[in-house]
């Protein structure tokens, strides 16, 4: 292929604008929009993808799939953490991802969640990169070291 040359380089490319496209839109890059953007075949944009999942953990692929499940902090699909800031959306995969995302656009916003056990809705602020509101306690069910074993699902 007269472009294999470019894909790791391509990668890092690709990485970065799925990033992007999750900050401006709150959603992932499909693979259309991504084979299109880099100019690069469908099969192109898949393999890329698994590289960035496998060689990379850029990304979480929805299991037996190219589409992107997470680019963390982002997730792909709705979850049960919300984060709003201003008409903005996003959606975390667990309360850190959701701050991460208002910290990494250095934005200061909202996350929406609910107690796992009560159900009672929960809300925590974030304003000038710093908790404003935070109700509750945090416990970590998996250890740091292990959430990478199946991040889908830690």
């Amino acid at each position: 292929m007269a472009h294999e040359r470019a894909l790791p380089n391509l990668d890092a490319e690709i990485r970065l604008w799925i990033y992007q496209h999750f900050a401006d839109s709150g959603h992932a890059p499909d693979l259309i929009q991504t084979a299109s953007r880099f100019g690069i075949t469908l099969d192109d944009v898949a393999e890329a993808l698994h590289r960035l999942q496998t060689d990379a953990d850029a990304l979480v692929l929805v299991p037996g799939t190219p589409y992107i499940w997470m680019a963390e902090p982002f997730s792909a699909v709705p979850t049960a953490f919300i984060v709003r800031s201003g008409s903005r959306q996003w959606w975390g995969s667990c309360i850190w991802d959701a701050l991460a995302i208002l910290a990494l656009l250095e934005l200061n916003g909202t996350v929406s969640t609910a107690c796992p056990i009560s159900g009672s809705p929960l809300t925590v602020t974030v304003a000038n990169r710093a908790l404003t509101d935070a109700p509750g306690i945090v416990h970590f069910a998996v250890p740091a070291r292990d959430w990478w074993r199946d991040i889908g699902f830690t």
